[in-house]
């Protein structure tokens, strides 16, 4: 009988990506037809890359040098038959890599659709003039390379067919997944106090809409609620708002809140995809959030959850405001969130879908 193949999955851990990486190596630890090879690229490692002026100045310059040595020295150690590079930023410096070994590459976003951030933080677009001429090429460049593309969108898969060319077939959407036995309900830890209990978990509060959060607790004629805030931020919380900072994901504590809680609310202002809310749906809990990027793909609006326009603070105050008066509607949304979680968001599942994909697409 043959060794299963050795598959390397090179995973920056900025952010969300650290989620999707403790994700995978869960969700592949007891699998034998392939042997993971895990290569995490940190932001920031004390190696020749972090010395050299030019480079550690340079995020995506110092992560692809970063990937490409990783990539090569695992490949030195012992035969590698594929690999998983996440994101494209980390898949430049390796197209030779790329060109030995076939790969995939997986991303939450294009250049294209990163627009809504540069303008949230009021930088300048990428397209214009030749230097957005010159990184449309080479993302063009990295995509044809790669056997195949993993998405955590719909809303990214249409960029990479639509504005990049990458064939259709090409293309695997993944949607942000978790363990849903691990994140489960709990009822027994709900309290039975008629207090509607809220939850929002963004590290960049301001980008997260968590300002738009405050704004309404401070505003809301309701009494009946309770907000946790879990955030990288530390600030005079207004009264019946709660600021947890230092969770870490997956955690016993950021699990026990979600199942303590009633709604999560995440108005994000610019995102891509949302490991936190495919979290609290499989806790079962009702969801408002924002349709930006791929975010309103985990949400049907008026079924597990609302849909709010980005910034529209009236729109959020009074979806707000109709479903804490509403605790029958948050218990039936919850129930609709569950039962989508099992169906489209169990970590398990969407891993053998994951690999049968990058499997039929490098032909290991």
């Amino acid at each position: 009988m043959s060794a299963p193949p050795r598959i390397a999955f090179a995973i920056e851990t900025t952010l969300g990506n650290a989620v999707f990486l403790q994700n995978l190596k869960s969700a592949m630890a007891a699998r034998t037809d392939i042997t993971p090879v895990w290569l995490p690229i940190d932001e920031h490692a004390d190696d020749l890359w972090e010395g050299l002026p030019l480079v550690r100045s340079r995020l995506s310059l110092r992560g692809g040098l970063r990937t490409r040595s990783a990539l090569n020295q695992a490949l030195a150690q012992a035969p590698v038959q594929a690999a998983v590079v996440h994101t494209q930023r980390m898949a430049h410096l390796a197209h030779d890599f790329m060109g030995r070994v076939p790969s995939v590459v997986s991303t939450d976003a294009t250049p294209s659709g990163l627009e809504d951030y540069l303008r949230y933080y009021g930088l300048r677009s990428q397209h214009g003039g030749w230097v957005g001429k010159a990184k449309n090429a080479l993302h063009r460049r990295t995509y044809s390379i790669a056997k195949g593309m993993l998405s955590f969108s719909e809303f990214t898969k249409r960029s990479l067919v639509e504005e990049y060319g990458v064939p259709r077939a090409r293309v695997h959407v993944v949607w942000p997944s978790v363990d849903t036995r691990l994140w489960r309900p709990a009822p027994e830890r709900k309290a039975q106090d008629g207090v509607v209990r809220l939850l929002f978990v963004g590290g960049d509060l301001g980008r997260k809409g968590g300002h738009l959060l405050l704004r309404w607790a401070r505003e809301t004629r309701l009494r009946n609620w309770r907000l946790d805030l879990v955030t990288s931020d530390t600030f005079e919380a207004p009264p019946g708002v709660r600021v947890h900072t230092g969770v870490r994901p997956n955690s016993p504590e950021l699990i026990g809140l979600a199942q303590a809680a009633d709604l999560f609310v995440l108005p994000t202002m610019a995102d891509m995809s949302s490991w936190a809310i495919a979290e609290a749906k499989a806790a079962g809990l009702a969801v408002v959030a924002t349709p930006v990027g791929g975010v309103g793909e985990l949400v049907r609006d008026g079924v597990d959850g609302r849909l709010v326009t980005a910034g529209d603070y009236p729109a959020l105050a009074r979806a707000l405001d109709s479903l804490v008066s509403s605790p029958d509607t948050l218990r039936t949304m919850g129930h609709e969130a569950r039962r989508m979680a099992e169906e489209r968001m169990d970590l398990h599942a969407t891993c053998d879908q994951m690999l049968a994909f990058i499997r039929g697409v490098t032909g290991v």
